[in-house]
């Protein structure tokens, strides 16, 4: 009688034990698909901000270089102008310089972007 209740006992913990190792495998296997769901998801997010990237630098480009004038560069004959100097004249290149002309390069870009998309 005890033989068979130590048995009986013995099938019931491994029975247990089966079933506490299914949950296990249940639970890994669903981490796992929320973590190939999340990578996914992380892809395609990259993949829509590199086409966002692409359409403003297409925009940017278009903008700026296909409105301005262009002529071979002769460092003999084209001179160089600071944007603040009042005696630029349109022989040569503006440039703007500084933390000035930085700020103001980054936030038309930021200006372009948003109009672009006005949803972010």
């Amino acid at each position: 009688m005890r033989a068979q209740s130590r048995q009986h006992r013995d099938a019931m913990i491994k029975e247990y034990k089966r079933r506490e190792e299914n949950k296990k495998e249940l639970l890994r296997q669903q981490k796992e698909k929320e973590e190939q769901k999340r990578l996914r998801k992380e892809q395609r997010n990259a993949a829509r901000e590199r086409h966002r990237i692409g359409l403003l630098l297409e925009k940017i480009t278009a903008t700026t270089i296909g409105t301005a004038a262009q002529d071979d560069f002769n460092p003999s004959t084209t001179r160089i102008y600071d944007i603040r100097d009042p005696e630029a004249k349109k022989d040569g290149i503006n440039v703007i310089g500084g933390l000035i002309g930085e700020l103001i390069i980054t936030f038309t870009c930021l200006l372009d972007y948003i109009l672009a998309n006005p949803q972010n």
